[in-house]
């Protein structure tokens, strides 16, 4: 029977260019986890989920995304299922957007692991991203 491992985390980390057109994007952040946030065996002691990935803007606003999430039992492995979108929001020093991520694999207590995952984020002018994210985990 497959476990099934929900989430709902707010990641704070910064964005920086990997190339000189600002086409590629490098996104760092960290979310705190909070008691009861995740089972024990997701956290596995630490107190923080790190993400790691790499965006690629297209002309129009869209753009696609793969990375890696690290909790102290395992990491997520993760793709966009399609294209992504940034755009304005009610302040104009902050850019919002969403995307949805399909799970690709994982290690650790992830091994073999598929699902979801919706992210609804900003951008602010200096670069700085807030992430909130809900996933829906399955593990053989």
């Amino acid at each position: 029977m497959p476990r099934e491992i929900r989430y709902q985390l707010v990641f704070e980390g910064k964005a920086s260019p990997d190339d000189d057109m600002g086409t590629r994007m490098n996104i760092e952040g960290e979310a705190i986890l909070q008691p009861g946030t995740v089972d024990a065996d997701v956290s596995a002691g630490s107190a923080t989920a790190r993400t790691v990935a790499l965006v690629e803007n297209d002309e129009f606003g869209g753009f696609s995304e793969t990375g890696t999430i690290i909790f102290g039992g395992g990491s997520l492995s993760y793709a966009s299922t399609g294209e992504g979108h940034l755009g304005e929001s009610p302040d104009p020093k902050v850019q919002l957007g969403h995307v949805t991520f399909r799970i690709e694999g994982g290690t650790g207590i992830f091994t073999g692991a598929t699902g979801f995952i919706t992210s609804a984020f900003t951008v602010n002018e200096d670069a700085r991203v807030r992430d909130s994210q809900s996933a829906v985990i399955f593990v053989a």
